[in-house]
């Protein structure tokens, strides 16, 4: 069958690229035939035509000559994204607005919807009622949730947005959530029922990760990577405590700003590290996937519901705290076995929940 995947657009974001990525191996192993649709913000575009225009009338004026405005660049996908996504991602042509047209040119016979924060009002802005396929909801298609995430416990949708895409939600022939509060809000606020389903990066082995990064030399000394989005000086004097208690340096690596790293180096980073400290979800996802001990410092802002909602479903709820009690955290051993089990039960529910779409040979 081949499935459209609706989520928010892949620009420099580790874990959007790796769970867009993980939801399609998971979907072609099911015999599918996904691909993303690629949407691009038309705010963006308008940003580069702008910064193009500036370049011709500086030419003009000047007579001298600039390096062209890169157009990836302006758009936040720098050249290592676009070669992951080249070879591991399948795509639409870029599109600038979700039509029903995409459907028929795309011969799709389901949509997905998710993962990530696609139902979070700040992070799609003008497209939130098309991450409840709105441009889909007169067409011949199943229409599933996946795993789609509000990012927060309380609801954050306008009285407008909520009419709408309780609307939309009610068209839905299966609906789940990131998090175990989206129930609720569903339930409360859209009219529908919904069930928890894994993130789409668990959903893979480790193995699988280990693969994508088998390029990048292994570091041999062991050290503490530090993966922090949002920097404070609390944050960094919490990263300094764990560094002194392990006796181990640290290497620091952050998404703030642009991505310093391929999405492979990325990935080394957790394969290779001797402890992790992040306030990352996705930096989470990772340390537990590669059986790294970590903490998780509480990053509110971007959403807590879902920190809490994934370690509370491995027993490892312990292991969010705030910077200042990082210490008591730094020695206490995982139980790995538990989390690996726990692991495989949330794959095999996943695997049940996709039968919706039906046979992949549809």
């Amino acid at each position: 069958m081949k499935i459209g995947i609706v989520t928010q657009p892949l620009f420099a974001n580790y874990g959007g690229l790796l769970q867009n990525y993980a939801l399609q191996q998971v979907l072609k192993r099911l015999g599918h035939e996904p691909m993303t649709i690629d949407y691009l913000p038309p705010h963006a575009l308008r940003r580069y035509v702008r910064s193009l225009c500036r370049w011709l009338l500086q030419l003009v004026s000047t007579g001298k000559w600039r390096a062209v405005p890169s157009l990836r660049r302006t758009l936040h996908r720098p050249g290592f994204v676009e070669e992951f996504m080249r070879r591991n991602i399948v795509t639409t042509g870029v599109v600038h607005a979700y039509t029903e047209a995409l459907v028929g040119e795309y011969g799709l016979q389901a949509l997905v919807t998710g993962s990530d924060q696609v139902w979070r009002p700040r992070y799609n802005k003008g497209v939130l009622a098309d991450m409840f396929l709105r441009f889909a909801a007169r067409a011949d298609v199943r229409r599933v949730a996946y795993a789609a995430s509000f990012g927060v416990d309380g609801w954050e949708f306008s009285p407008q947005q909520t009419q709408e895409c309780a609307r939309l939600a009610r068209l839905m022939d299966a609906v789940s959530v990131r998090e175990s509060s989206g129930i609720a809000l569903c339930r409360e606020h859209l009219g529908v029922e919904a069930v928890v389903m894994p993130d789409p990066t668990l959903l893979l082995q480790r193995a699988d990760y280990e693969a994508l990064c088998t390029a990048v030399p292994r570091v041999a000394e062991p050290f503490v990577a530090a993966y922090v989005l949002d920097k404070s000086a609390e944050k960094q004097h919490g990263i300094r405590r764990v560094a002194w208690e392990l006796g181990l340096p640290v290497r620091q690596f952050s998404a703030h700003g642009g991505m310093s790293l391929t999405v492979e180096e990325w990935l080394a980073m957790f394969r290779d590290a001797a402890f992790v400290v992040t306030d990352s979800f996705h930096g989470t996802v990772f340390s537990i996937l590669f059986h790294k001990p970590f903490v998780a410092l509480g990053n509110a802002g971007r959403g807590m519901a879902r920190f809490q909602s994934l370690l509370s479903g491995f027993g490892l709820e312990r292991r969010l705290c705030e910077a200042s009690g990082v210490t008591d955290l730094v020695r206490r051993p995982v139980d790995w076995s538990q989390v690996d089990g726990r692991l495989e039960e949330l794959r095999g529910q996943a695997s049940g929940f996709l039968k919706v779409l039906g046979d992949g040979q549809e």
